[in-house]
Order: structure tokens, then C-alpha cells, then sequence
């Protein structure tokens, strides 16, 4: 009934892409894991924890994530016009070098990273809206600890929405980098 809304393998597919193509175990490197688990889970609980909200920013940020969310959508409209280009370009430029395997790699892991941050914008979009019709006065201890679930949840998926923007900026540099040099 749900497969139509399944959004498991485009998750699944990004944490593919964090995992280390230089090695034969090809596992999720320490560093990519703390970058994009451990620090934004511990920087969203202290930020909840020491109870800086984001009321006075949420029209802000429901604005912002609209915005990159349907940029983001234009752009994977636009990476996948342009994906059978890329391929034969790699093929013809750099059949057999390092550098031209690692732009095959990152034309498709790319889309994928676009499709999830696009996943990550709409969660996020639901959670801004949520939070900004919570009551602000409330007495009971479960609204309370829903309120600070729900703002750690937000900081959380902004942090890897700002990360994996980062990670989508770098790999189109690299695909656009016309030289052979290993990245």
C-alpha cells in the first residue's frame, strides 16, 4: 500500500554514498560518521538541552527550507538531463584514469544526495510547521518534553540538511573540474 511513498532506499542509497570507496570493506569512514551522526545528534541535544529555541526564526527557516527544497528539486531535474552528458563526457575525456572512475561514481551518488536532501527538506518543512503551532504556554510535562524532542529534531535535520548541501556542492565541483587531477 505504501511503496508508491517508500522512501527507504533513497536513505539507504545516501548512506551508501558516505561509505569509502578506496577500500575493499568499503565501510562508512570514523570521520564521515562523526560528521554526519555524532556531532549534529550531540549539537541538536546540547542546543535542546540549554533550551535555545527557534521561535523567533521559524518563518525564517520555513521560508529558507522552501526555497533550497525547490531549488533542489530544479537541480536534480537538471543533473539528470544532463546525466547521460556527464557519463559520455567522463568516457571520452578520462576512460580509464582514477579521476574519470570517480566522476562516474559521483554523477550517480550525486542524484542520489540531492533526492535525500530533498527528503530531509520535506521532513524538516513538517517539523518547522509543527513547532510553530505548538502552544507557547503549556503545563503538561509530556508537551514539554514533545517541545524539546521536536526542537532537538529540528536542529538535527538542519545540520544535515546544511551538510549534505556541502557534500552536493563539493562532488559537482568535482564533476565539473574539467582537469584530470586526482581530488
Amino acid at each position: 500500500m505504501f511503496h508508491r511513498i517508500n522512501f527507504y532506499n533513497i536513505i539507504n542509497d545516501h548512506l551508501i554514498t558516505l561509505r569509502r570507496i578506496d577500500t575493499p570493506a568499503k565501510k562508512i569512514s570514523t570521520g564521515d560518521f562523526l560528521l554526519f551522526f555524532l556531532f549534529p545528534l550531540l549539537i541538536s541535544i546540547t542546543l535542546s538541552y540549554f533550551k535555545i529555541k527557534v521561535d523567533n526564526h521559524i518563518a525564517e527557516l520555513i521560508t529558507a527550507v522552501s526555497i533550497i527544497g525547490g531549488f533542489l528539486f530544479n537541480l536534480l531535474a537538471i543533473i539528470y538531463g544532463l546525466m547521460d552528458k556527464l557519463i559520455k563526457d567522463t568516457q571520452n575525456q578520462l576512460p580509464k584514469s582514477e579521476s574519470g572512475t570517480l566522476k562516474k561514481i559521483f554523477i550517480k551518488e550525486v542524484h542520489i544526495n540531492i533526492s535525500f536532501n530533498i527528503l530531509i527538506s520535506l521532513f524538516l518543512l513538517i517539523c518547522l510547521l509543527a513547532y510553530s503551532y505548538l502552544p507557547k504556554n503549556y503545563c503538561a510535562q509530556w508537551m514539554m518534553i514533545f517541545n524539546y524532542v521536536l526542537t532537538a529534531l529540528i536542529y538535527f535535520l538542519l545540520i544535515i540538511f546544511f551538510l549534505t548541501m556541502l557534500m552536493i556542492l563539493n562532488r559537482i565541483y568535482i564533476l565539473l573540474k574539467k582537469t584530470d587531477i586526482p581530488t
